[in-house]
């Protein structure tokens, strides 16, 4: 009896889920769409509900795609749609163009039109024998349009949202203008500009309640939200002017209006407001012509992305800060911006330009790693930077802020700074890798365009707040409206259905707000313009040499030779390389595949990523000839993913491996390995040896080869066995001469240099280097002593007082043994930045033997669960080698504590060792990431009471050419044992003493931070400047460990705990459950 009262329960259980997932399945087929729009096309006026226009409803075709017939269509012109997806929740989404805006054509003779809607792709297509697009706009007239008032026409001239009223007067191409005189105090006027006398195209705000200052221009939105005009005397005179000289009808871009309030109160009134319209013919005055005095300095900031922004300075004025900032909701994969300014009015000088530490350029304070900022060029500042960790960009944080110091004393100078921005590129993470997912990336912008401005919300210039007393009310700080917004109200993309003066918006039907859908409906290739060049299965010829022009993927055509009995055949392809196999015979064990490029011009940036079977071969090794500015991440089993860029550019003049893969064979039979090359951009240095914008040309484009006049050959070259291409020495990008009154110091190792890591003439004056006379430089190092590891860095001080510490290729330490006793001879090429170390008993370090691994940090004597209590001591805790070349140690009863700092020290010494690639880098709890030779140190964040925290480092495809390879992981583990004796939880707030560990003790790049046991130095050794892999800048840090403290996690990590579901979802799960079990225990009682 009782088995089948469970029976019963179970089965009305699996009834009830059977009928919540029956709900679920419904409600998801319940989505209803509907075409709205103009009234002469839908009958009713941007009606987008089934209730309100039931005739729209568009028709299922059972595929995933909506249609609606409109039938018989008379003529017209300026016709405008868009999809409305209604969902069975009641909630709307409005659907556009690729820009979110409305959908316009013509009709231009009667006939059927139909509209499909694709569900998956968000495409609208409008089809029909009269249809024709609307792929530009003819402008015969703009109105000002906006709440006027009948009663009052000072204002509009009474006409309340009338697009055929106002007409304004064209005072110069595309640039129109209108006055209204003695317009009463009043702060919500509500206005817009309509083209030729309809509401299909208009301009406005990129948000709602947005107030113009006066005086000051601004981004107009195509079909954007209504401006509010704000007049704050008695009478103002109103000039209202909107510019379309460089308006983009593809992108909705390049309108710029302003709106001037001029003070009339002091007039004398008359019986009646002048109404008459008079066009301003010229640029209208701020305050009384009478008075008017030219500001001794004004600085107007442009920007090809961010707003304008003006603003006037007395002659006192030292300083000028211009600031950018950018609100997104995307991170950034990588970016590149070119700042310009007149040399004659401005200088920039690095140490007006530091972060908070003081150490460091703060130009870019949300980028911390992979970046490159050139200020030495007089009149620009050059920035590029990639990571693909992303950078998370915060609206309220400049993206850019550049501190300009005023030449002289200016008198009546109007100048221009200018922000041209070259890529930006969206991506997001991929929480398998913890890197950039390929394809999520969009450069949105790119070659200076704006390819999709629905990834911007907003980007807006701030100058200097105003000094000029005599200055006009022009705001020094320029709006928040300068990209189209996101809203998406598309019921305003229509004219009003009703009048209503005085009121603060326009009517739900004024159209204001029809400049953007949602960003999910754009598909992200339909913008770049890129896209329209056809993808070639031939590079053209004049370009290429002819053995390296086929390009294509699917060149590789199966081998017609049978594969040999315990053999492998390895096809490379790729979208700019040619194709190339090799059969890999039975007796050998890896395989190499390069590919090689060459041109005329050097490489600016690229990215790539390369795939493989993991079934079939074993990633062995990745080798890129640069390590500068260069971000390679092979820790997910069939992909390695690549990244570079830098101003300096790269050279490949010579047949140059653009990049080369080691595989261990596992498999047999047949396999592909593909390189994808995303973008590559080529360009050729200027006399400062930076990158010449004038030369710079996309050679890939978002996957697609572009044609170009620019002579470049690609080989691929399949190997068996490892095999090292070959990196011709003259690789090295040429850089300018070294510049007047640099004086060179050889930095580093005490047993060489006789100090540590000192760089100034003043604090090493025993190793200031001599000039040959030929751009070159030498130090001699009399009968130095053998030792091992011994490491340099050459540092160049200006004669401005600035650092640039070079190091290798890569920009970490030129490392090197002494085998016998000799003089050790350190040479500079200014000319090519090249480091050379020579003597006798000179032996360069081309690999390392690691002997053992320690794990060192921040511990603490009266704490010894965390490192054993052994503080910044590289003999200390030895790991235990797990695996061949993979170490592990774990740590029992960790106390809880955000800023635990950790590095991967070999054979117990500072010189080869492995962090983060940037500060206060947490890493996620059991998620592996890239480690970073001589990097940062890692914070580790222990969020429960006791946890174990185990430390892993993976040197199995670490190449110490490249620098590259290395993962680590940090797991932190709830203990479920409490210690017999609690452990302290409380860490000194300084956690390492500066005076007794430079945490990472020297340079960064010049893995200062990991060369000198932190004990034996003083406070004021450890300064060294920031190299590596988190900045190119040649700025110093402290290698200090404890700089700074990490107040938090800065990796979303839940606080160390994993998600499992939805807590909601649990809990309905666990009432079930309980009550199925509070039903069979009853019913047990009363069956017995």
């Amino acid at each position: 009896m009782f088995k089948k009262a469970l029976s019963l329960v179970v089965s009305l259980m699996l009834m009830v889920t059977s009928l919540s997932f029956a709900a679920i399945s419904v409600s998801a087929a319940d989505t209803t769409y509907v075409v709205a729009g103009a009234e002469e096309l839908c009958g009713v006026l941007w009606k987008g509900t089934p209730e309100e226009a039931p005739a729209n409803v568009m028709t299922d075709n059972g595929d995933g795609t909506y249609t609606k017939v409109f039938t018989n269509v008379q003529p017209a012109s300026g016709l405008t749609l868009k999809v409305v997806e209604n969902g069975a929740d009641g909630s709307q989404n409005w659907i556009g163009d690729a820009t979110g805006n409305n959908i316009t054509f013509n009709v231009t003779a009667a006939s059927d039109v139909t509209v499909k809607f694709d569900s998956s792709t968000k495409e609208i297509t409008v089809t029909g024998d009269g249809v024709q697009f609307v792929t530009n706009l003819d402008i015969d007239s703009i109105n000002a349009v906006g709440n006027g008032d009948p009663d009052d026409e000072a204002w509009l001239n009474g006409a309340a949202w009338d697009p055929t009223a106002n007409p304004m007067t064209e005072v110069s191409d595309k640039v129109y203008e209108i006055t209204f005189k003695n317009v009463t105090k009043f702060d919500n006027y509500q206005v817009k500009f309509a083209a030729n006398g309809k509401w299909t195209d208009s301009w406005g705000a990129a948000a709602e309640n947005f107030t113009p200052e006066s005086g000051v221009e601004f981004d107009a939105a195509y079909n954007g939200e209504n401006l509010t005009v704000n007049v704050p005397y008695e009478f103002a005179d109103v000039t209202l002017k909107l510019d379309l000289t460089n308006f983009d009808y593809a992108t909705k871009l390049g309108a710029k209006a302003t709106v001037t309030v001029t003070d009339t109160s002091t007039q004398v009134e008359t019986t009646e407001a002048d109404t008459t319209v008079e066009p301003t013919t010229a640029a209208p005055a701020t305050q009384p012509t009478a008075a008017a005095q030219k500001a001794p300095l004004t600085v107007n900031a442009t920007s090809n992305v961010f707003s304008t922004a003006k603003a006037e300075y007395n002659s006192e004025t030292n300083q000028v800060t211009v600031s950018y900032y950018l609100d997104t909701d995307y991170d950034l994969v990588n970016l590149e911006w070119y700042f310009t300014y007149d040399s004659k009015v401005f200088t920039v000088n690095n140490k007006n330009n530091l972060d908070s530490t003081g150490k460091k350029l703060g130009i870019m304070p949300q980028i911390t790693s992979g970046y490159v900022i050139n200020t030495s060029i007089p009149g620009k500042v050059n920035a590029n930077a990639s990571d693909l960790g992303l950078y998370t960009i915060d609206k309220d944080i400049p993206f850019a802020k550049i501190v300009l110091d005023v030449k002289g004393t200016p008198e009546n100078v109007e100048t221009t700074v200018n922000m041209n921005v070259r890529v930006l590129t969206k991506g997001e993470i991929d929480f398998n890798t913890m890197i950039v997912d390929p394809d999520s990336m969009v450069s949105y912008v790119c070659d200076y365009i704006i390819h999709d401005a629905s990834y911007i919300k907003a980007a807006t210039t701030k100058l200097t707040e105003s000094t000029f007393d005599g200055s006009s009310t022009e705001s020094t700080e320029a709006p928040e409206t300068t990209v189209a917004p996101e809203t998406t109200v598309p019921e305003t993309t229509a004219a009003p259905e009703t009048t209503v003066p005085e009121t603060t918006a326009a009517p739900e039907t004024t159209v204001p707000e029809t400049t953007a859908a949602p960003e999910t409906t754009v598909p992200e290739t339909t913008a770049a313009p890129e896209t329209t060049v056809p993808e070639t299965t031939e590079a053209p010829e004049t370009t290429v040499a002819p053995e390296t022009t086929v390009v294509p993927e699917t060149t590789v055509a199966a081998t017609t030779e049978e594969v040999p009995a315990g053999a492998l055949n390895v096809n490379a392809t790729s979208n700019l390389f040619p194709a190339s196999s090799k059969v890999v015979a039975a007796d050998e064990e890896y395989v190499t595949v390069t590919y090689y490029f060459e041109s005329e011009k050097n490489v600016l940036n690229a990215d790539f990523n390369l795939t493989y079977d993991p079934t079939m071969l074993a990633l062995d090794s990745v080798m890129t000839p640069y390590t500068n500015g260069v971000v390679v991440n092979s820790a997910t089993a069939g992909k390695v993913y690549g990244n570079m860029s830098s101003l300096n550019l790269y050279n490949f003049n010579q047949k140059t491996p653009f990049v080369s893969v080691v595989f261990k064979r596992l498999g047999l039979g047949e396999t592909d390995v593909n390189l994808y090359v995303d973008n590559l951009t080529l360009s050729l240095a200027n006399a400062e040896g930076v990158t010449d914008e004038a030369q710079e040309e996309g050679l890939v484009r978002d996957g697609v080869l572009a044609e170009t006049s620019t002579k470049y050959s690609v080989e691929t070259e399949v190997q068996a066995g490892k095999v090292a291409p070959v990196v011709p020495t003259t690789a090295e990008p040429t850089t300018a001469p070294a510049p007047a009154g640099s004086t060179y110091v050889v930095a580093g190792s005490e047993e060489l240099c006789g100090v540590l890591w000192k760089g100034s003439p003043e604090e090493a004056p025993e190793n200031v280097m001599t000039a040959n006379g030929d751009g070159t430089y030498t130090k001699v190092f009399t009968d130095v002593q053998i030792a091992d590891s011994l490491q340099i860095k050459v540092v160049e001080n200006t004669a401005d007082g600035g650092q640039n510490w070079i190091g290798d290729n890569g920009d970490n330490n030129i490392t090197f043994n002494v085998v016998a006793a000799c003089d050790v001879t350190v040479t500079y090429d200014s000319n090519t930045g090249k480091i050379t170390v020579s003597g006798d008993g000179v032996q360069i370090v081309s690999d390392i033997e690691i002997k053992s691994m320690h794990a060192v940090g921040n511990g603490d004597p009266d704490d010894e669960s965390w490192l054993n209590g052994a503080a910044w001591d590289p003999t200390a805790n030895e790991m235990e080698q797990v695996a061949d070349k993979v170490y592990e140690i774990t740590y029992h009863n960790v106390p809880k504590f955000d800023n635990y700092q950790v590095k991967f020290a070999a054979n117990g010494k500072w010189a080869d060792s492995w962090g983060g690639a940037e500060e206060n880098f947490s890493p996620v709890s059991g998620v592996a990431f890239d480690a970073t030779y001589n990097g940062q140190n890692l914070t580790v964040n222990v969020p429960y009471e006791l946890a174990d925290v185990t430390l892993r480092i993976d040197l199995s495809n670490f190449n110490y050419a490249t620098k590259l390879g290395a993962v680590a992981t940090v797991t932190v583990t709830e203990a479920s044992q409490v210690p017999t004796t609690a452990p302290e939880t409380t860490v000194p707030e300084t956690t390492v003493p500066e005076t007794t560990v430079p945490g990472t003790t020297a340079p960064e790049t010049t893995v200062p931070e990991t060369t000198v046991p932190g004990t034996t130095v003083e406070q004021d050794t450890t300064v060294a400047p920031a190299t590596g892999a988190t900045s190119a800048t040649g700025s110093t840090v402290k290698p200090g460990t404890a700089d700074t403290a990490n107040k938090g996690n800065n990796t979303t990590n839940n606080n160390g705990t994993v998600k499992t579901g939805n807590a909601s979802m649990a809990v309905a799960i666990l009432l079930v459950l309980v009550s199925a079990t509070g039903v069979i225990y009853f019913t047990r009682k009363k069956i017995k």
